[in-house]
């Protein structure tokens, strides 16, 4: 009994050595920082759900208000698409209608259904209303999200790449906008009505990004970062080094800078 009545008595003691040692051996993290604000526009977010968004999307800044308004299966039912946080800083209004349209044609392998509904029924279909409020909801998505990574920055060097490799990569996710033969007219250009066209490869048109950039670097480097707020998506987390090199490898050939 005596001996129960120590182990009793002890234990808060050692309890307390045990975590005086952890803070000395394991100093406290760094705050993470604070999340941007992000606004919240009832209407605009009441379009989003009557569309059925919240099926495959979530918006992770938005969850609660998107809950607290619309019910628990708002903040993302079966979040089997990406988080669409932060989403305005990375495309431009015009690439998400081309994507509504024919979501394979600008992203390889999309599970996303067209959705149709949300265009009219003309020779050159036009968003509905709802189709521009579910745009102009997505274009309000500033604050970055804790799940997906930031695209890259700066310059990149690119690895040796394999021009006949990357043909075949290049037709089956650069085609939707460059088009098939690299003259910048691929099915999704339409679209693109205001943003820049994507470049004529073919007919040597190219944007470097220094002057000290080789040819195959300036074109890894766009690949790998994208162009935030254009139709061109960073390619970093969707292809591997060697993709992306042999890739620029192609593009390169298409515009005589083998």
């Amino acid at each position: 009994m005596s001996g129960q009545k120590l182990a009793i008595i002890g234990f808060p003691a050692l309890a307390l050595v045990l975590l005086i040692a952890g803070f000395i051996a394991n100093p406290a993290a760094e705050d993470e920082p604070e999340q941007a604000e992000q606004p919240f526009n009832k209407e605009l977010a009441a379009a989003y759900i009557h569309a059925g968004c919240w099926q495959c999307h979530s918006v992770s800044t938005l969850k609660s208000e998107l809950v607290e308004t619309f019910g628990e299966q708002a903040g993302g039912a079966r979040p089997v698409g990406p988080d669409l946080a932060g989403v305005a800083n990375r495309y431009h209004p015009q690439w998400h209608e081309a994507h509504f349209w024919q979501p394979d044609m600008i992203y390889h392998g999309s599970q996303m259904p067209a959705q149709r509904q949300l265009f009219t029924r003309e020779a050159q279909p036009q968003l509905t209303e709802e189709g521009k409020q579910i745009v102009a909801f997505l274009m309000t998505l500033k604050a970055p999200s804790r799940i997906n990574k930031p695209w890259p920055t700066g310059s990149h060097t690119a690895p040796e790449g394999d021009a006949n490799r990357g043909a075949s990569l290049y037709a089956r996710e650069c085609t939707g906008c460059h088009g098939a033969e690299g003259k910048g007219v691929g099915p999704a250009a339409r679209f693109l009505k205001s943003v820049r066209q994507p470049p004529a490869f073919a007919n040597g048109e190219f944007i470097f990004l220094s002057a000290g950039d080789t040819p195959r670097d300036a074109i890894y480097t766009i690949i790998t970062n994208g162009v935030p707020t254009s139709a061109m998506p960073s390619f970093n987390e969707r292809l591997t080094e060697q993709q992306r090199a042999d890739i620029a490898a192609y593009v390169a050939g298409l515009g005589g800078f083998d």
